[in-house]
């Protein structure tokens, strides 16, 4: 018999409080939603926080991996309460029905929101620790982009964020979790946490850990956890299309005793403070962007990156300004994709393979940010829309976008996909036939995640802020619960204490 029990959830969903679809239960079914040993058939060989969580647990002889339920969705509207509270009534329900458990290591997002909860993952965990008492030690991974609150850190101590964006650390966040959950029950180590919440909500577009103000701040937290005494030092962005008292940057250390812990989160603190400025871009137009496109003379592909309508930052996938200019232009080896339509693809299906249709593609579920595009396209090639990522970015994770139709029109070929869906990997394309280094210029909804993959691949990445909800302008949204104190929408004065 194993010594020790320890279970496996993961319930994850980044919500946009001004996007106009909610997402329901459906939504959850639609992108991934196991339970008990589905979780090992879906997560086992992944490159993701749960795939850590096995890897690490299944080579100590003492541990029995208990999987609970596992549920994400898209990134969205905000969550119905019907959904919310069906997926933490059904996860309450498998820990209870486990039975015993020593520990919990638990995948969340951080930034998600409920119709009526500011907080959910943190009433998640206050119902957990309901049933499993204050001693059984839990651990969590977050997004880098969470909204982390004060009170989420007296549940646990352990959170483990995101060092990378793209975010190709999921993976090892997750085995650092089981790692401290290891040291917690077998060798008897106890860990304090020290979490500063900055009021600040910087926009993600400049958050790339490769260059930029990030990765100076994800460089000193590498620094810090150097230091005998520290075991871990988080940097969240926070999410800042999320309209509630909790919005905004903060930094967590781990360490062995709270002096540590206060002193190198103060210092973090004080850095992310001092780099606010460098957060901020100035982004081209559509018509801006193609024009500094087309004046470059280069060998591999130029992307035009649409991330107002970006569906990892809750883009519906179907806004249609780049769209309208890629057509306009009608310029020689073009492509764009992915773009939500599965009016069009159902269209496409009856058309055939080498047929021709009349198609209103996209603009069906935001009008307000571009109208359909009437057109006449040629049918190229059709899918299920089944594949698997290449990576590293969620690494053979199985992506099904419910559909996939290619089309040509005149000079510029598009990708049509059933559901709103990042084209962070070139599977996506390259399922349906489309090899996306064969371009001069791709127009892609998308914003910093599909670098991972793509850079290799291209030559630039110029970034367009087209109308949409993920607009990096946050002057534009009507902001009611957060706080009345935060930078940028005010320039404030602030000291860390």
């Amino acid at each position: 018999m194993k010594k020790y029990r320890i279970g496996i959830a993961f319930f994850y969903h980044e919500s946009h409080s001004f996007a106009p679809l909610k997402t329901d239960i459906q939504a959850f079914y639609n992108e991934g939603y196991f339970k008990s040993v589905e979780i090992f058939t879906a997560y086992t060989d992944t490159k993701t926080e749960v795939g850590g969580f096995l890897d690490v647990l299944k080579r100590v002889d003492e541990v029995e991996i208990v999987p609970l339920l596992c549920a994400a969705a898209t990134p969205s509207g905000t969550v119905t309460n019907e959904a919310y509270l069906q997926i933490e009534k059904e996860m309450l329900f498998e820990i209870q029905k486990a039975g015993q458990l020593d520990g919990l290591l638990l995948a969340l997002h951080g930034a998600m929101v409920v119709e009526d909860i500011f907080d959910p993952e943190e009433k998640l965990l206050h119902e957990i620790r309901s049933l499993l008492g204050n001693e059984i030690p839990i651990a969590t991974t977050l997004d880098m982009h969470a909204n982390l609150s004060s009170e989420m850190i007296k549940h646990t101590p352990y959170h483990f964020g995101y060092k990378t964006y793209p975010h190709v650390d999921m993976y090892d966040q997750g085995v650092n979790a089981a790692k401290i959950m290891l040291e917690h029950l077998l060798e008897g180590k106890r860990y304090e946490a020290a979490f500063i919440k900055l009021p600040m909500m910087p926009p993600s577009i400049n958050m790339r850990t490769e260059e930029g103000p990030m990765q100076v701040m994800v460089d000193l937290a590498i620094t810090m956890e150097g230091n005998d005494f520290i075991k871990n030092a988080s940097v969240f962005g926070g999410f800042p299309y999320s309209d509630i008292p909790m919005v905004g940057a903060s930094v967590l250390v781990i360490a062995e005793n709270k002096v540590s812990a206060k002193k190198a989160a103060k210092e973090l603190a004080k850095k992310y403070w001092d780099l606010r400025q460098d957060f901020i871009m100035k982004l081209p137009t559509v018509s801006e962007g193609m024009k500094l496109a087309l004046s470059m003379n280069e060998e591999k592909p130029i992307v035009l990156a649409d991330i107002s309508d970006n569906p990892l930052s809750c883009g519906s996938g179907d806004t249609t300004a780049l769209l309208r200019e890629f057509i306009r232009i009608n310029h020689p080896r073009s492509l764009f994709g992915g773009l939500t339509d599965p009016e069009s693809i159902e269209k496409c299906r009856r058309a055939g393979v080498g047929g021709t249709v009349e198609l209103k593609l996209g603009g069906k579920t935001s009008p307000e940010f571009g109208t359909p595009v009437e057109v006449h396209a040629k049918v190229i090639s059709l899918s299920d829309g089944i594949f698997f990522n290449s990576g590293p970015f969620n690494q053979h994770l199985r992506v099904d976008v419910k559909g996939a139709a290619y089309i040509k029109i005149g000079e510029v070929d598009i990708l049509l996909i059933g559901r709103p869906m990042s084209a962070n990997d070139p599977e996506m394309f390259r399922h349906i036939g489309i090899e996306p280094t064969s371009y001069r210029i791709l127009g892609m909804k998308v914003k910093n995640h599909f670098r991972a993959a793509f850079d290799p691949l291209i030559s630039k990445v110029i970034y367009v802020d087209a109308p949409g909800v993920a607009s990096n302008e946050l002057m534009n949204f009507p902001y009611k619960n957060i706080p009345d104190e935060i930078w940028p929408l005010k320039d404030i004065t602030y000291f860390i204490e």
